[in-house]
């Protein structure tokens, strides 16, 4: 009986963690159809939780997050990812992250209005995001 109690009182638990929408913020001034284009690509895959995407000048750069139980994977999210995007835009500079930090970061900068201070940041988180520590 008391098993039965603790298992109808974590259902609702477990039913309300699984529900939840991706959470996507892109900031592109000129173009609003490679907003929903970006969208879309990070909104399409499954390992996703939520991600940023900045464009500035020829340069994206996506930050996102990978869902808890797929930690172990997010340099294969990553390259998914770049790829899909890349494929849409081949004449664009992509840097794709799933690091939690970066996608942090990218959340302040969607914010930022002036564009050579988020550019400037741009390069700073890209460097970054490639040391290895």
């Amino acid at each position: 009986m008391k098993k039965m109690a603790l298992a109808l009182f974590c259902i609702p638990f477990f039913l309300f963690g699984c529900s939840g929408e991706q959470l996507v913020e892109v900031k592109n001034t000129a173009n609003a159809e490679q907003n929903q284009n970006v969208e879309e690509v990070i909104k399409n895959s499954n390992d996703v939780y939520a991600g940023n995407a900045i464009f500035i000048d020829d340069q994206l750069l996506v930050a996102v997050q990978a869902k808890p139980w797929l930690d172990y994977k997010k340099s294969k999210i990553e390259k998914n990812l770049k790829k899909q995007i890349e494929e849409k835009y081949p004449n664009l500079e992509v840097f794709v992250s799933a690091d939690y930090k970066l996608y942090w970061e990218t959340q302040k900068l969607l914010e930022e209005e002036d564009e050579k201070k988020v550019s400037d940041e741009l390069e700073k988180l890209k460097k970054l995001a490639k040391e290895e520590t």
